[in-house]
């Protein structure tokens, strides 16, 4: 897309020219330039062909660019190279279609400027007229039917705004239509309105669709300009409760030049406001929180699938079967339902039949009805360029698929869609696009970190498939499953991202690598049947990654390597190199240069790291899902030339890295990685430290200004001998294993920042714990799993600000402090196979709160089969 290829480029050019534009003053323009267009390409809407037109034009010309300057990198490392021949920039004819394109916007811009009195011809249906079908059918709604309804006719006596938010199809519309077709609503309220908002609404026909329903509308009426048709309105609504319901709203602006128009008389007058953009609900409701529509349970989808095709809420025994697998792919949409229990209720009701819809749920959804993937695909034409690149990456992975959110995130900022701004950095805009995604309700949450982050997301199957659809469209995505062999179109794209959703036998997977077609692929990702990283066999004696010149993001842990082949440390261009088991890491990694993320998922035997590891700069994340021994930095030695050689050695932008050893902990180390957020440290079995020197090495971590995150997993006791082991930076401490007394948790209170506490296998260990004048004075979340506790005393005063707690394996617990019922703050209590006594003192204190009036807090209990012999086993482990 052109929004992607022109970010790349700057990024690319701000790397060449650090800083200095000045060598190419007329490029770094005209560059910027054509970023400023794209991010207001969205306002032209009166030249819609010429704005795809144009932007289509400003992408060839940047990724042409790109590749220039590719290949010129390339060249410089050739022994031939020749500045005077080198064809990098060609500014001549950059600036020349530069200016070309410049007079082409200006041209497209002032046409809308000329345009802006005519009314807008909407080519795209809103929600409402898409989905007559779906209005019409009986949703279990009874539940939202309840909370709208008293959120209508209860207090405030002020206007107020009641949002309904969620993602297209999921029955936004039919809510409301509901309530407002709702007998009691019809004699609540003297006066009523519906108006049907779309992305392009006007102020004026707005106004007339109010009037319209209360048959005020003449003659006359299409005289009046904007300001007397407000007039009219406010005046027709005036001394009246009323009820105006706004459907499908798309901006804030469409509330805003309308709700002058409402008089506020505190007689309980309301507005129901429906929208896919979370923004946009919160936006107008002034504080009231919107209510968000949720997708159908399975027994409320089985419900509707079969009114929809049987008449009645039962199906044929002989159905069942199918029936639930099909309701199961539609993930609770009710539009998918709807869609596809019409087709069905055209063929035949046999058992194959219907178990082989649901194994084609997207395409028997795509086929049956256009409207349903229109109505989807509004919520992608809606959106800015650089979120729909990072919304297309997604398709990336399998349908189905629980993305972890840190993961694709990386993802994001290596193939160059994060534009980093002076005030946050990469990944805190990256974050910024997930929630922007996730308001929009194309993105779902899927589980939540314990500080309340969203940990894991998934894209709905129906949207999946749009992806695809406009990926194909972009020519941005192409993917391989199994034996299917890479073909002559997939030279067209321009901007590839090749996936393989299944394992593959070698010998396809040869033509996969080897295919000549693939020097302009920027990602290449690889899954295993279910999603998964799978293993097959060795295919490194005939892997030629030298075909993959440009590639910026490699992930192939599915794929053993006992040697890592060669070609991967030529591929100069990567950004994310995710691998699986290997022993060894050259030296010859410092030839990815740009290389930001490196992940090794194996659990073997643990590695070195050569000691070139630190002249890769722009490493910001470090992965080994064992631990590596990190190299301590050598003295400043004299090269050749008589320049410092390991002076500048520092790994400046490194944000996370885990897990190292406790003997690579040194001072010399961490000077140089001075603004790590994010560190795991685990004991190694060949290491033989003592207490004494593992505290000294831990009370070195406030070199680390920034350091947030910790876990350590120890082996041996630990005894610290100081109180200020851990930087007072700290907000997420984890330890494992340690055996710490009880009584050294002081250690711990002493931390200021400290939100999140997780204590597993062990990291204290003692039969009773008692508070003195321990306080956690920020903790939020607190976790204990695997312990030999048995009496635990607490007050509410040591956790004032505990949210959650959690308790797993403490199958010696006798039960939970009475006093942490009284934490004002208290939400959450879980456990997890704990002592019978524990799990009843946890129900105790859920109907104690009960009776005092507090609905808030949730228990939730689970018990496992065998869960007493998986205590007792831990118990022999540790002892």
């Amino acid at each position: 897309m052109a929004h992607a290829a022109v970010v790349s480029l700057q990024q690319k050019l701000q790397e060449m020219l650090k800083g200095d534009d000045s060598r190419y003053p007329r490029l770094c323009e005209a560059v910027s330039s054509w970023h400023a267009f794209l991010e207001d390409s969205l306002s032209v809407r009166n030249a819609p062909e010429a704005v795809e037109h144009l932007e289509k034009w400003v992408k060839d010309l940047a990724t042409q660019l790109l590749d220039g300057i590719h290949l010129y990198e390339l060249e410089k490392r050739s022994p031939d190279f020749s500045p005077v021949g080198s064809k990098v920039f060609q500014e001549v004819v950059v600036t020349a279609g530069s200016d070309s394109i410049k007079a082409y916007v200006m041209k497209v811009m002032n046409a809308q400027n000329d345009n802006d009195a005519l009314p807008t011809q909407d080519t795209v249906e809103s929600d409402s007229k898409c989905i007559p079908h779906l209005q019409a059918t009986m949703l279990d709604l009874d539940n939202d039917l309840m909370t709208i309804k008293s959120r209508l006719i209860g207090p405030p006596s002020k206007l107020t705004v009641v949002s309904i938010v969620g993602m297209g199809g999921i029955g936004k519309t039919t809510l409301a239509r509901k309530v407002y077709d709702d007998i009691y609503m019809e004699h609540h309220f003297y006066i009523r309105a519906w108006i049907t908002v779309s992305q392009m609404h006007q102020h004026r026909e707005m106004l007339l669709g109010i009037l319209r329903c209360f048959s005020l509308v003449n003659d006359n009426t299409y005289l009046k300009n904007t300001e007397q048709l407000a007039e009219q309105v406010y005046r027709s609504l005036k001394g009246r409760r009323y009820l105006i319901v706004m459907d499908d709203v798309w901006d804030t602006n469409a509330w805003d030049v309308v709700k002058r128009s409402f008089p506020d008389e505190k007689n309980g007058s309301r507005v129901i406001l429906t929208s896919r953009l979370a923004n946009v609900g919160i936006y107008a409701s002034s504080g009231s929180p919107p209510h968000y529509m949720q997708c159908l349970s399975v027994d409320q989808s089985l419900k509707l699938f079969n009114l929809k095709v049987f008449g009645r809420e039962t199906c044929p025994l002989e159905l069942e079967k199918a029936t639930k697998q099909i309701v199961e792919k539609c993930q609770g949409l009710p539009l998918a339902i709807v869609v596809v229990a019409g087709f069905c209720s055209k063929i035949s009701k046999t058992e194959d039949c219907w178990e082989d819809v649901a194994h084609k749920i997207g395409l028997v959804v795509s086929r049956e009805t256009e409207e349903c993937m229109d109505l989807l695909a509004l919520s992608y034409k809606h959106l800015p360029l650089h979120l729909k690149t990072c919304f297309l990456y997604m398709g990336a992975f399998p349908k189905d698929f629980e993305i972890t959110v840190s993961k694709l995130m990386k993802l994001w900022i290596a193939a160059e869609f994060v534009k980093r701004t002076p005030e946050k950095d990469f990944e805190e805009v990256a974050h910024g696009y997930l929630r922007d995604l996730i308001d929009r309700s194309l993105i779902m949450v899927k589980k939540l970190t314990s500080s309340g982050e969203v940990k894991t997301c998934k894209v709905h199957d129906l949207l999946h498939d749009l992806i695809i659809r406009e990926a194909w469209k972009e020519r941005l995505i192409y993917f391989t499953k199994s034996n299917v062999i890479l073909s002559p179109p997939v030279a067209s794209f321009e901007h590839r991202i090749i996936f393989n959703f299944h394992r593959a036998p070698s010998t396809h997977l040869k033509h996969v690598y080897d295919k000549p077609l693939l020097p302009c692929a920027s990602s290449f990702l690889c899954f295993g049947r279910d999603g998964t990283p799978r293993c097959c066999s060795q295919v490194d004696s005939f892997v030629t990654f030298t075909n993959f010149k440009w590639l910026t993001v490699l992930d192939i842990c599915f794929q053993p390597f006992d040697h890592l082949p060669c070609e991967i440390w030529k591929l100069s261009t990567l950004r994310y190199l995710a691998l699986a088991s290997f022993s060894v890491l050259p030296p010859s990694v410092c030839n990815l240069r740009y290389l930001q993320t490196l992940i090794r998922y194996s659990h073997q035997a643990s590695i070195c790291l050569p000691a070139e590891i630190w002249e890769i700069k722009n490493l910001r994340h470090l992965y080994f899902r064992k631990c590596c021994y990190f190299p301590i930095v050598q003295s400043i030695q004299k090269d050749s030339l008589g320049s410092s050689r390991h002076s500048n050695l520092a790994l400046t932008k490194l944000r996370t890295i885990s897990y190292i050893t406790f003997g690579s902990i040194k001072r010399r180390v961490l000077k140089r990685m001075h603004k790590l957020k994010k560190l795991g440290i685990r004991e190694s079995e060949e290491e033989c430290l003592t207490a004494e020197q593992m505290s000294g090495n831990l009370k070195k971590l406030v070199l680390l200004e920034h350091l947030e995150t910790f876990k350590g997993f120890f082996i041996k006791p630990w005894i610290p001998k100081q109180c200020d082991v851990f930087p007072p930076t700290l907000k997420k401490l984890t330890l494992r294993g340690c055996q710490l007394p009880w009584d050294q948790m002081t250690i711990l209170c002493k931390l200021p920042k400290l939100e999140v506490l997780k204590l597993k296998h062990y990291a204290f260990q003692g039969s009773e714990w008692e508070s003195t004048d321990e306080r956690f004075q920020q903790l939020k979340f607190l976790l204990l799993d695997g312990t030999d506790l048995i009496h635990w005393k607490a007050s509410s005063i040591q956790f004032p600000k505990l949210e959650n707690l959690v308790l797993k394996n403490c199958g010696c617990l006798y039960e939970i402090p009475d006093d942490v019922a009284e934490i004002p703050t208290l939400l959450f209590i879980e456990l997890y196979h704990c002592s019978s006594s524990a799990d009843d003192s946890a129900n105790r204190i859920r109907e104690e709160q009960i009776s005092m009036g507090n609905d808030d807090l949730v228990v939730r209990i689970h018990k496992f089969p065998n869960c007493e012999c998986y205590i007792r086993s831990s118990n022999s482990l540790v002892h």
